[in-house]
C-alpha cells in the first residue's frame, strides 16, 4: 500500500469514498480472463460511484496515480460491461 493508504479514484480523481468491501471468492481458474477474479478489495467512489479495486484506489506497492489509471482503464473499468 501507499504511505498513507489514502484512496484516489482513478476513473474521476476524488478523494472520498463511501464503501470498502472485502470479498471472498473462489480461487480463480488459471484460463479465467476476468481481471475481477482475483481482486478481494473494492473501494466505491464517492463521487463517481464506481467500484474501484482497492490496489488501484489506494496505490498499493506505491505505484503511481498514472499507472493506476492506466490499468483501470485498460484492465478493468470496461470489463464488466463487455462482458456480463
Amino acid at each position: 500500500m501507499n504511505d498513507n493508504n489514502d484512496f484516489l479514484c482513478p476513473n474521476c480523481g476524488s478523494t472520498e469514498s463511501t464503501v470498502e468491501q472485502y470479498v471472498s471468492m473462489d480461487p480463480p481458474v488459471p484460463k479465467d480472463k476476468n481481471p475481477w477474479s482475483s481482486v478481494l478489495q473494492i473501494i466505491t467512489c464517492k463521487q463517481c460511484h464506481r467500484e474501484i479495486p482497492a490496489h488501484l484506489g489506494e496505490r498499493w506497492d506505491n505505484i503511481s496515480i498514472e499507472d493506476a489509471k492506466k490499468e483501470w482503464i485498460e484492465q478493468f473499468k470496461y470489463y464488466k460491461k463487455k462482458y456480463f
